[in-house]
């Protein structure tokens, strides 16, 4: 059962949506950045190569998602997300404006840098098995890089 409070903002966003001379879609209001080429997982474990198995796939609006097994706990694992020619704007790796630099942390969010040449990202895992590496381009200024466990 819905809140009174729900039902009175829904009933007030349909109103002002049927109102409106123009037709407005989600894609006026919610960010829609479709990549224009493929990016990759690329790191240490794919020898730095474009592999097709690191892939990243659209998921949601502005989410690509890539999967990786991490078979050794607690070896640093280095990769970046970048298209086949590490071309600029497609090749991301930390921000040198996160105070944690390039180490991620399990579900912890941080921003990527996609024309930085040299800034990977890091990641130690405390377990082996399947990891999903996110890209965010929600804010395609600042897109957020997520790992989490599969």
């Amino acid at each position: 059962m819905k809140s009174p409070i729900k039902r009175i903002l829904t009933l007030a966003l349909v109103s002002f949506l049927t109102a409106c001379s123009t037709q407005i879609t989600l894609d006026d209001v919610l960010p829609q950045q479709k990549l224009d080429r493929t990016v990759y997982l690329r790191g240490d474990f794919t020898l730095w190569d474009a592999e097709p198995q690191y892939q990243f796939t659209q998921v949601a609006r502005s989410l690509y998602q890539a999967e990786v097994k991490f078979s050794t706990p607690g070896k640093v694992y280095e990769f970046k997300i970048a298209d086949a020619d590490f071309s600029e704007g497609y090749n991301c790796g930390y921000s040198d404006t996160q105070p944690a630099g390039q180490k991620l942390t399990l579900v912890q969010p941080a921003v990527a840098d996609c024309n930085t040449i040299y800034n990977y990202f890091s990641y130690t895992p405390a377990i082996k098995g399947t990891y999903i590496v996110s890209i965010d381009y929600s804010n395609y200024d600042k897109p957020q890089v997520t790992i989490t466990k599969k």
